[in-house]
């Protein structure tokens, strides 16, 4: 399948422990965490192939991806400081998304994620929240993006239109 096919996903990390001894950086997944994005990443990778994961240098967005790449059959996870959660995120994000293009997962946090999906979509906000574990999936189209779908862990798969019962 050419990249043109498939579609670029913003990826919300996986429910992660409240606290790390070492300051919120270092907060792993949990174990519920681990357990609902496992089967949640192989569902996904049913639907399609991709061509990488890039991620935020935090440890449960780290995590999250080699869970991902795992259920891809990915071999790297690429990890870079323009997810790491800060302000302006959103618009770094969005930077990477349209320059790595179709066929990538970024995988970060929120608030920056959900606003980066919205300015994607030119959208003033997203109609469904996005809860830990959640992915989001765009097609690009030049600097505009159009939403192909939306999974979170243990829900269903829902599509552009049923975005708003989310």
């Amino acid at each position: 399948m050419s990249s043109h096919q498939m579609p670029l996903m913003f990826v919300r990390h996986a429910a992660a422990e409240d606290h790390h001894r070492l300051g919120d950086e270092y907060r792993p997944l949990s174990m519920e965490g681990r357990a609902s994005f496992r089967p949640h990443a192989r569902k996904l990778a049913r639907l399609t192939p991709m061509a990488g994961i890039v991620t935020s240098p935090l440890v449960r967005a780290v995590q999250t991806a080699e869970i991902l790449a795992e259920a891809f059959g990915l071999n790297h996870v690429e990890v870079s400081g323009e997810l790491r959660p800060r302000s302006n995120a959103h618009k770094r994000i969005l930077h990477l998304a349209r320059e790595l293009g179709a066929g990538w997962m970024l995988v970060g946090h929120n608030p920056a994620l959900a606003r980066a999906s919205a300015l994607a979509l030119e959208l003033d906000e997203l109609p469904s929240k996005l809860r830990k574990g959640t992915v989001l999936a765009l097609y690009p189209e030049g600097k505009r993006f159009s939403l192909a779908w939306m999974a979170a862990p243990g829900r269903y798969l829902l599509r552009p239109g049923e975005l708003e019962a989310g």
